[in-house]
C-alpha cells in the first residue's frame, strides 16, 4: 500500500497569554517580566499547555479515517496542522499528493456579491482554478439546489442556503486527500443525506478521506478506521466500531458527573444547562427517568443564564446506546418557539404524547442556542452537552400494541389494519 499521509510524533503547545488592551497595562507587565525572571518563567510554564501530545499515525492511499473525541480533545488543532494552517512544535508531517480541507464552509463569501460570483470567489479561495470552476459550474449549481437565487446577493440568503452553496463548491474539489470537518450537518435532512452521499462517492473513488465529526452514525457509515483523541493524546486507533464503543464508554463515565462538573460541553457560556429530567408525567421527573413503550414522555431542561438570551432555541436529542440519533426535538422544529427571552434561572418542558421508542436504555444530549435575530435561522451555540442524561423505556403489558412484546427495530407507532375481500 502507498502511504498518503503520515504524522511523526507531533506535539503542539499553546500559551494562555494575558491580553493587554492599552500601553498603560502593557508597560508594567513588561517591567515585571524583566525584573522577576525566575518566577516569571515558572508562571509562564503553568500557562503553557499541550494541545497535542505525541500524535503518530499513517494513512494509506484510499483509506477513510475518522477522528472522534470530546470538545477540547485536540481535533481542531490536529486539523489545522494537517491543513498547514499552523505548524507543530515538535514532530513532522509528510503528505503525498494534493490535499484540500472542507473546514469552514462558505469561507470568504462576500454578502454583496451574487451566488454566482461567490462560487468563483469561494472556489478560488479553496484552490480551484477558473477552468476547474467553469467545468464544474453547472454541477455545483445543481448540487446546491438554489439555481433560482443564483443572481441574488448572498446577504439575502438564509443561513441554510449559504451553507448549501458553500458545501456545493467545496464538494467539487478534486484532491488526492480530502479533510472534512463537521460539514455534513449543513442544510436540511435531505441535503445532509446528499452531503454524506457525496462524501461516500469521493471515498469510493479511491481518494483518501479524513473525517472529523460528532455524528457517530456518519463516522460509522463513512470510515473503516477511527482514532479517538482525549486531551491531545491518542487513546485508541483501530476499527471504527471498536473505537466508537470506547468513546461511548467515556461519555457514559461523564454522565455520572453533575452537569455543573461536565467537561464535554461547548458554547459561549452565556447560559448553562443545569439539569435534564424525564419521566412519563410531570410528577415523576428524574435525571434517570423512565416511561412505557407507547406512553407519554416529558423532558424538562433547566437552565441558568449569565445574560439574557434574546432569541432562544432549545434542543434535546435522544440516542441509542450505539451512538445513533433517534429523535431530535427543537423549539423551532414545528411552529412553536420559546415566546420570551431566557433570563435568570428557569426551565423548558417538552412533551411527546406518544413516544415511539421500543424497550431499552437511551441517552439524552441537550443544547441551548441563540438565533442572531428574529428573522435569521443561524444559531449560535450557547451550551451543548453530549450524554446529558438517560432514560429507560419499559414494556407496557396492558397496551394493545405491546402484545407482540418488544418488536424488532427502534420505534413503534399506533396502527390499524383494514381488510377487503374480492367479491
Amino acid at each position: 500500500m502507498v502511504t498518503a499521509l503520515e504524522l511523526n510524533h507531533v506535539w503542539k503547545k499553546f500559551h494562555r497569554g494575558e491580553f493587554h488592551d492599552s500601553l498603560r497595562d502593557a508597560i508594567p507587565a513588561l517591567v515585571k517580566s524583566c525584573v522577576g525572571l525566575g518566577s516569571q518563567k515558572s508562571e509562564l510554564a503553568e500557562k503553557d499547555f499541550w494541545a497535542l501530545q505525541d500524535i503518530d499515525f499513517k494513512v494509506e492511499e484510499g483509506e477513510r479515517l475518522g477522528f472522534i473525541g470530546h470538545n477540547g480533545a485536540g481535533k481542531s488543532t490536529l486539523l489545522k496542522i494537517l491543513s498547514n494552517i499552523i505548524a507543530p512544535n515538535r514532530g513532522s508531517m509528510r503528505v503525498h499528493g494534493k490535499l484540500r480541507a472542507l473546514i469552514e464552509i462558505g469561507a470568504g463569501f462576500h454578502g454583496d456579491l451574487t451566488g454566482k460570483e461567490n462560487i468563483y470567489l469561494n472556489g478560488a479561495i479553496l484552490g480551484m482554478t477558473k477552468k476547474e470552476i467553469d467545468r464544474n459550474f453547472d454541477s455545483i449549481v445543481d448540487f446546491s439546489g438554489i439555481e433560482a437565487f443564483l443572481n441574488m446577493p448572498v446577504k439575502r440568503y438564509s443561513s441554510g442556503m449559504a451553507a448549501r452553496l458553500g458545501f456545493a463548491v467545496a464538494a467539487h474539489l478534486d484532491p488526492d486527500i480530502l479533510i472534512v470537518d463537521e460539514v455534513l450537518s449543513v442544510g436540511d435532512i435531505q441535503f445532509q443525506k446528499k452531503c454524506l452521499g457525496k462524501m461516500n462517492e469521493v471515498a469510493n473513488s479511491g481518494r483518501t478521506v479524513l473525517f472529523v465529526s460528532h455524528n457517530i452514525s456518519a463516522i460509522r457509515q463513512l470510515c473503516h478506521r477511527s482514532i479517538l483523541l482525549d486531551h491531545g493524546k491518542t487513546l485508541a486507533d483501530g476499527p471504527t466500531d471498536e473505537v466508537i464503543k470506547q468513546y461511548l464508554g467515556m461519555t457514559e463515565s461523564q454522565s455520572k458527573l453533575s452537569l455543573a462538573e461536565r467537561t464535554n460541553r461547548e458554547g459561549n457560556g452565556n447560559a448553562r444547562v443545569t439539569a435534564i429530567l424525564s419521566g412519563s408525567n410531570l410528577s415523576d421527573l428524574s435525571p434517570s427517568g423512565f416511561t412505557d413503550m407507547g406512553g407519554s414522555l416529558y423532558i424538562r431542561v433547566k437552565y441558568d443564564c449569565i445574560r439574557e438570551i434574546t432569541h432562544p432555541v432549545i434542543a434535546v436529542s435522544i440516542w441509542n446506546m450505539t451512538g445513533e440519533i433517534l429523535l431530535l426535538n427543537m423549539t423551532t422544529s414545528l411552529t412553536e418557539k420559546i415566546p420570551r427571552p431566557l433570563r435568570g434561572q428557569g426551565y423548558v418542558d417538552f412533551q411527546i404524547p406518544f413516544q415511539p421508542l421500543v424497550t431499552g436504555e437511551y441517552l439524552f444530549s441537550v443544547g441551548i442556542y441563540e438565533r442572531e435575530n428574529d428573522e435569521t435561522r443561524r444559531l449560535i451555540i450557547v451550551d451543548h452537552i453530549l450524554n446529558a442524561g438517560n432514560m429507560t423505556v419499559y414494556e407496557a403489558p396492558f397496551q394493545p400494541m405491546s402484545a407482540i412484546r418488544t418488536p424488532p427495530g427502534v420505534c413503534v407507532a399506533p396502527f390499524t389494519w383494514c381488510q377487503s375481500n374480492d367479491s
